[in-house]
């Protein structure tokens, strides 16, 4: 099993890379494609319209195909997008050529995470934090690496190596077998109860809207806080041009730390008993934030708040899978899709608050966000205490 899910874990690092990789030498391709960040904000624009195609669209080719096959043909178009970056081939085919990465992202992330929830029987809430740790050393690597590779002059290098990494993991996936996990990977036989299963019954609907806008505003509130956090408190305090970028590391490093912590806890502590404590914990943190008079303060809410909202993501794509049982790509590819839909637009409705209103009023939107996804947490444990009764 454990060779099983380190490559889970590998094919779930790089998906870290994806997400981050353009916006770490953006400035740079700019400068080079005489751009102006409108342009490479299309860049960015079309890699996750990519995403959301592969994330709604993982559920069929994993019908179709099997997971083994949708997760080479996701390497695959993850590889070659990479390599055109960093050929450096003309602006117009890399905006084309954008959305195949994007799509092999998001198959990735919704493959490897609708397996996890609903296949694995043993520790699958431990396994599912595990994969989001990796996804978080894969977003802290990356601006590091970007560094030395603008240091030397060699900045678009940095999606040759991402390239062949991907490449590597793709000739892995080709040839490792898994023994008794092999079922997994294959395709599924469709027999009557593939195809009903396909459809929510009635009584999950309201599960499904709930969740749906969960993720919606979660990801959106997790894209949002660490991005705009060095012109938050270059407003609200007097720390240098350095701490302010400092303190996207301080809530990204805590984050990681979170799921590597709660490796180790949630199956003691249990999953959904988890979820109510972070979305409680990340309300508070965020009021903190929100209220802070001092740059101390507010850099230590700021730690908090990635504490708390390290394993949110994973805790609530368990405990709505939880409530409806059979269609976990399904939910998974759903929760995914309206997350990257949130993480999309909440950041430019945040932007525009900021530019017209004192920043108060953008501290205290981030709050309410918290305390309206503290309120769905509930809505979403109480269906859930519902939903088991009525599947028993």
């Amino acid at each position: 099993m454990r060779k099983f899910i380190w490559m889970i874990c590998l094919a779930y690092l790089l998906t870290g890379f994806g997400h981050i990789i353009i916006g770490s030498v953006l400035e740079q391709m700019i400068t080079h494609y005489h751009l102006d960040y409108s342009d490479g904000g299309q860049l960015i624009m079309n890699q996750f319209l990519g995403f959301l195609v592969g994330v709604l669209f993982a559920p069929k080719l994993i019908r179709t195909l099997g997971r083994r096959k949708t997760l080479i043909l996701s390497l695959f178009l993850f590889a070659f997008s990479q390599l055109a970056l960093g050929l450096l081939i003309p602006w117009t085919a890399l905006l084309a050529i954008a959305p195949l990465g994007g799509a092999g992202i998001g198959l990735i992330e919704t493959t490897i995470a609708g397996l996890i929830v609903g296949k694995l029987k043993e520790k699958k809430a431990s396994i599912m934090v595990l994969t989001e740790s990796l996804f978080g050393i894969g977003a802290l690597t990356v601006p590091i690496l970007a560094a030395i590779f603008i240091a030397v002059g060699q900045w678009n290098e940095l999606f040759i190596v991402i390239s062949i990494i991907v490449s590597i993991t793709l000739i892995l996936w080709v040839f490792i077998r898994f023994d008794e996990y092999e079922y997994l990977l294959i395709k599924e036989k469709k027999t009557d109860t593939n195809i009903q299963v396909q459809k929510y019954p009635k009584h999950t609907y309201g599960m499904v809207l709930l969740g749906s806008f969960f993720f919606f505003l979660y990801v959106g509130l997790e894209m949002t806080f660490p991005n705009y956090l060095p012109s938050i408190l270059s407003i609200t305090t007097d720390l240098s041009a350095s701490v302010l970028a400092l303190s996207i590391t301080i809530f990204w490093g805590a984050m990681t730390i979170s799921r590597f912590i709660m490796i180790f806890v949630i199956d003691k502590v249990g999953f959904h008993r988890l979820f109510v404590i972070t979305c409680f914990g990340q309300t508070l943190t965020l009021g903190l934030f929100a209220m802070s008079s001092t740059y101390i303060i507010s850099l230590f809410a700021i730690f908090l708040t990635g504490i708390m909202m390290g394993g949110i993501f994973s805790l609530g794509l368990l405990v709505v899978n939880d409530g409806i049982p059979g269609l976990e790509d399904r939910t998974t590819s759903l929760m995914l899709a309206l997350g990257g839909l949130g993480g999309a637009l909440l950041p430019r409705l945040i932007g525009g608050i900021m530019d017209h209103y004192p920043i108060q009023v953008t501290l205290y939107t981030l709050f309410t966000f918290s305390i309206i996804l503290f309120i769905l947490m509930v809505l979403i444990t109480s269906f859930r205490k519902k939903l088991i009764t009525t599947n028993l």
